[in-house]
């Protein structure tokens, strides 16, 4: 009797641990708690960000301005165009001639008087005044890379061709005074004295012009 006594405690004693190992092993261990850091407090639930799955679009805040495309970006329209860009005068064509336009070809050959006292632009004339002085022949035009005429030469002194010279006179230092007689023809005049300009310095081309 004592024997089976102390074989019932043994068996017990044995069987004790291991319905403590399976009672702990089936035990459903509590879900690990996140702590925020110190100093740091937890985002607000409407500060969360959105899932992955979330396609609804964001609202701009009230008093923003959503970005707009640039003018004319994305959208294929072209630029009008400047009216003026297409006309005849800025593409460099289509001149009309106007009142006091004069040709170069008859411009050139024209005798150039000069006077010392002044003349009146405005005036018409029938006959050349007593008090020009026919110095020369303008031989030719000096014109510069942008179009404008930046002097008149006139072939001034010598005898027959001989001793003579060209001298270079401002464009805007000669009056066209209008021959009332024959419509179209005109006098040219320099306001200055014959000495003035036969010690005027001849011109000279630089070389390989014209």
């Amino acid at each position: 009797m004592t024997k089976l006594l102390a074989s019932t405690a043994l068996i017990a004693m044995l069987a004790a641990p291991a319905v403590a190992q399976t009672a702990t092993d089936t035990t459903t261990p509590p879900p690990a708690t996140t702590e925020a850091p110190a100093g740091m407090d937890a985002p607000a639930a409407g500060d969360m960000p959105a899932t992955s799955g979330d396609t609804t679009a964001e609202t701009p805040a009230e008093g923003s301005t959503a970005m707009e495309p640039a003018d004319g970006a994305g959208t294929g329209a072209a630029t009008p165009a400047d009216p003026a860009a297409g006309d005849a005068t800025a593409s460099g064509f289509g001149y009309t001639g106007m009142a006091g336009d004069m040709s170069a070809e008859t411009f050139i050959g024209k005798r150039l008087y000069v006077s010392e006292a002044d003349v009146d632009a405005n005036a018409e004339v029938t006959e050349v005044d007593q008090d020009w002085d026919d110095v020369g022949e303008i031989s030719d035009l000096v014109i510069g890379a942008d179009g404008q005429v930046k002097a008149v030469l006139v072939d001034i002194g010598g005898f027959l061709g001989m001793g003579e010279k060209s001298v270079a006179v401002a464009m805007d230092q000669l009056d066209v005074i209008r021959d009332g007689d024959s419509e179209g023809d005109y006098f040219i005049v320099f306001t200055s004295d014959r000495a003035a300009l036969e010690s005027a310095p001849a011109f000279e081309w630089v070389e390989g012009q014209p």
